[in-house]
C-alpha cells in the first residue's frame, strides 16, 4: 500500500509523516489488547501526536495531494500496527530469520497473481539502476530492517519498539527534499514538533520516585 500510495501521488514526506503515527496507534491498541499501561502522560502524547500528523496531512491534501494515496498510507499504517500487536500477542518462539523469510515468501506468492494481472513484465528494463534498487530493497528493507524490527518487538514492548518510527518524519522530509526535490513547507515543522513531543510522552514514563529510607 505504501508503494502504490507513492505511485498515486503521495509524497515521500507525507508517507513518513503518516507512518509517524505508528507509536501513537500502537500504544492505544497495546493498552486494549496487550494490557500495556495507558497513563495520563501517554494520553497527552497521543493527542499531541495525532494533532501534529493531522496538521501536516491536511496541509498536504489542500496543497493538491492525492486522496487515494493518503487513504492507502493510512491503510498501510493500520496493517503495520495490527501486525505489531499480533506479534506481541502471539509471541512466536521460532527463529526470527526463518519467520522473516516465510513472511516475504508468503507476501510474494500472494501478490504475484495481482502483479501479473495489472503489470507488464515487458516494462522491466534491466540495468544498473534496477539492480541497485532491487538489492537495496531486498537487503536493507526486506532483511535487515525487518530483522531489527522483530528483534525490537521481542525484547521490548510494542509501544517502545514503535517509538523508533519517530526517526521517519525528519528523515522522510529530508530525503524527499534531497533526492526528489520536494518542498519543505512551514506546516511540516509545525506538525513535526507536536508529533515528536507526543511520541516522547508516549514512550517515556514518568521519572521513578525515590524510595523512602527505612
Amino acid at each position: 500500500m505504501n508503494y502504490v500510495a507513492m505511485a498515486s501521488g503521495a509524497s515521500a514526506g507525507l508517507a513518513a509523516l503518516v507512518a509517524s503515527a505508528n507509536p501513537i496507534l500502537t500504544a492505544a491498541l497495546a493498552a486494549a489488547v496487550l494490557g500495556e499501561p495507558l497513563t495520563g502522560r501517554k494520553i497527552a502524547g497521543l493527542l499531541l501526536g495525532i494533532g501534529g500528523v493531522a496538521v501536516i496531512v491536511e496541509n498536504r491534501l489542500t496543497g493538491g495531494g492525492s486522496l487515494v494515496g493518503t487513504v492507502l498510507l493510512v491503510g498501510a499504517l493500520v496493517a503495520l500496527v495490527g501486525g505489531t500487536v499480533l506479534f506481541k500477542r502471539l509471541a512466536p518462539q521460532g527463529s526470527v530469520l526463518i519467520g522473516n523469510g516465510v513472511q516475504n515468501l508468503a507476501g510474494g506468492l500472494a501478490i504475484t497473481p495481482l502483479a501479473l494481472t495489472v503489470e507488464n513484465v515487458g516494462d522491466l528494463v534491466p540495468g544498473a539502476r534496477l539492480l541497485v534498487a532491487l538489492l537495496f530493497l531486498v537487503v536493507f528493507a526486506s532483511i535487515i530492517a525487518y530483522l531489527l524490527w522483530f528483534h525490537l518487538l521481542t525484547v521490548a514492548g510494542a509501544a517502545s519498539a514503535s517509538a523508533y518510527h519517530f526517526l521517519m518524519p525528519p528523515l522522510g522530509i529530508f530525503f524527499g527534499w534531497l533526492l526528489l526535490g520536494e518542498r519543505i513547507e512551514p506546516f511540516d515543522f509545525l506538525g513535526v514538533l507536536p508529533v515528536a513531543l507526543g511520541i516522547w510522552l508516549v514512550t517515556h514514563g514518568a521519572a521513578p520516585r525515590p524510595r523512602a529510607k527505612p
